[in-house]
């Protein structure tokens, strides 16, 4: 597995201390799978879009579909 060094601004120090090193990882590590995922969506999306023949307001009805699941997944909703 590849490794990735993160720097971590001083007001943060002394909690990511107080979290430990295995629970740090898996945050960082879920963080990372989650703006992954959502770039990933988004370009996929572009690419569907990019030849369509859809109008404004059917695009913001896929757009608002498409938010609604992004919140699902994340637990926002």
């Amino acid at each position: 597995m590849a490794e990735i060094r993160i720097e971590i601004p001083k007001e943060l120090e002394e909690e990511i201390k107080k979290l430990g090193e295995k629970e740090v990882n898996r945050i960082v590590y879920e963080a990372l799978k989650d703006k992954i995922s959502e770039r990933l969506l988004f370009k996929i999306a572009d690419q569907l879009l990019e030849n369509s023949e859809l109008n404004d307001e059917q695009i913001m009805k896929l757009s608002d579909k498409i938010k609604e699941r992004i919140a699902e997944r994340h637990g926002i909703k």
